[in-house]
């Protein structure tokens, strides 16, 4: 491989047909004076010297008349050489100086005395200063190395999960949340097609090695929360942001509250009482009537403190980390808000007064509850009181610009519609380049891991296998047709 040229920080390798370089690929250019350079591959296409065309035409010629050719100095070979010769399009990534990773480049390295090398992961990791605490393993890279990262990069960041359907970012989700339950983390899942219970068992229904950890919560079962464990701040922000309740109707809720307060009794029963009583023309009378029916048809409010959730609780019996699986599939659109809401302001509350540890959220389809929500503010403000959000979503327009921008670690799979990978490619953490052409031809199961987790060095990695049931495939019609005939033959 020789260097070629370099247009802003791209440069372009000269490579032949026997240099095994594949998308993705991590190379080291190193003139034996300057620092070495760290360059990334993210595209390939052929050379097109002078004479080319004439070339490839010329062998067509022959090979379609059957002509047999004598080459004694083997000047075909040569020629199918040139014709076969490719250029590799890198991006800059930064240098290794003293043996340390260094992201600065101000240099441009000899043309002439260049030699240009594949690094393997291995050697890249060692080129920063510590190993990883916590290390995870998410899969191997296209040369077979193992990629690990460190759960420490994940803690107190945003993370992003994205791709089309059935490309496996939700079993990426599972693995980073298996993994962060067995670190010793809280996850607060948001399992909106009920997939998430799965990894209770194993392939073969036992229980699995996180199963002790985990806590499956359901509405209406033991999924209730009190107004009196809630609060008043926390009913008004649920009035407010998932009800769309009107302001002058919210005011009037806090005075009903102050009069529960005084007697004793915050209840969903008493508000009841109190809704239908107010002395308050009908208009207001009515907003208030809707929205404790609507609160109600959650089914997530318990009519006794014995039926209800403390986060605290539940967080106090598993010391050793757990996974808490909120069961959203049969709840209405409605209700899922009022849920996300509660989390999000309960949660804030708890550690604002230092009750819980941090935490992490998982919002799973989150462009179907995202635009309800102030998920904004739990962006900008929440990291610094110890709630740490991860997107897991198929449509990456549906989130703001904003969560991009201030994304810590984005996890990208398969796009191929132009306005997706635009939409990605606004993250800080890389260039749109890279993005457009490497998560265009990913497989499935293969994402871009990109921001702190690998240390801003880009990384596609081809997704492990897990060892436990992994629901929340695609149910299809035929499949079940011929599975169902098969075993009415077999009886």
């Amino acid at each position: 491989m020789k260097l070629l040229s370099k247009r802003g920080d791209e440069i372009q390798i000269l490579a032949l047909s026997g240099d095994r370089i594949e998308k993705g690929d991590y190379l080291v250019i190193d003139d034996g004076t300057s620092p070495k350079i760290i360059v990334q591959v993210f595209d390939e296409t052929y050379l097109d010297s002078t004479g080319i065309d004439e070339e490839i035409l010329r062998d067509e010629l022959f090979t379609a008349d059957k002509m047999k050719i004598i080459d004694p100095d083997r000047l075909q070979t040569i020629s199918y050489m040139i014709r076969d010769a490719r250029i590799l399009r890198s991006k800059i990534r930064g240098t290794i100086v003293n043996g340390k990773f260094n992201p600065e480049i101000g240099w441009l390295p000899s043309r002439a005395q260049s030699s240009i090398r594949r690094i393997s992961q291995k050697e890249l990791n060692g080129l920063f200063e510590n190993a990883a605490s916590h290390p995870m393993s998410l899969g191997k890279n296209a040369g077979g190395e193992e990629v690990v990262i460190d759960a420490t990069d994940i803690d107190g960041s945003l993370t992003i999960i994205t791709g089309r359907k059935e490309s496996g970012k939700s079993h990426f989700a599972k693995l980073l949340l298996s993994e962060l339950v067995k670190q010793g983390a809280y996850v607060f899942v948001l399992d909106l097609n009920n997939e998430y219970s799965g990894l209770a068992s194993d392939a073969s229904g036992n229980p699995s090695d996180i199963s002790g950890r985990l806590k499956i919560l359901e509405p209406g079962s033991n999924m209730l929360f009190t107004l009196k464990y809630l609060g008043k701040r926390v009913l008004s922000e649920i009035l407010a942001h998932a009800l769309d309740t009107p302001s002058i109707t919210v005011r009037e809720y806090m005075k009903i509250w102050d009069q529960m307060n005084e007697e004793g009794d915050i209840s969903i029963r008493n508000l009841y009482n109190k809704v239908n009583t107010a002395k308050v023309n009908d208009m207001v009378r009515d907003a208030l009537v809707s929205r404790y029916y609507s609160m109600l048809s959650t089914r997530v409010f318990a009519n006794s403190d014995a039926m209800g959730i403390d986060f605290k609780s539940l967080i106090s019996k598993h010391p050793n980390g757990g996974g808490f699986l909120f069961s959203m599939a049969k709840m209405s659109p409605m209700a899922r808000r009022v849920l996300v809401q509660i989390l999000l302001s309960k949660l804030m509350d708890l550690l604002e007064n230092e009750d819980i540890p941090p935490v992490f959220i998982f919002a799973e389809e989150a462009h179907l509850y995202f635009e309800h929500t102030y998920w904004e503010d739990a962006i900008t403000r929440m990291r610094h009181f110890g709630i740490f959000l991860t997107f897991i979503t198929n449509q990456p327009d549906s989130l703001n610009v904003t969560v991009y921008r201030q994304a810590d670690n984005v996890f990208l799979f398969n796009f191929i519609n132009e306005k997706d990978l635009e939409m990605i490619a606004q993250s800080s953490r890389i260039d749109g380049e890279t993005v457009r052409e490497l998560v265009r031809s990913l497989p499935s199961r293969k994402c871009l891991a990109i921001g702190k987790a690998v240390k801003d060095l880009p990384v596609v990695v081809k997704v492990r296998e897990l060892p436990y049931d992994m629901r929340g495939r695609t149910k299809k019609f035929f499949a079940a047709k011929s599975i169902s005939s098969t075993t009415a033959k077999a009886a």
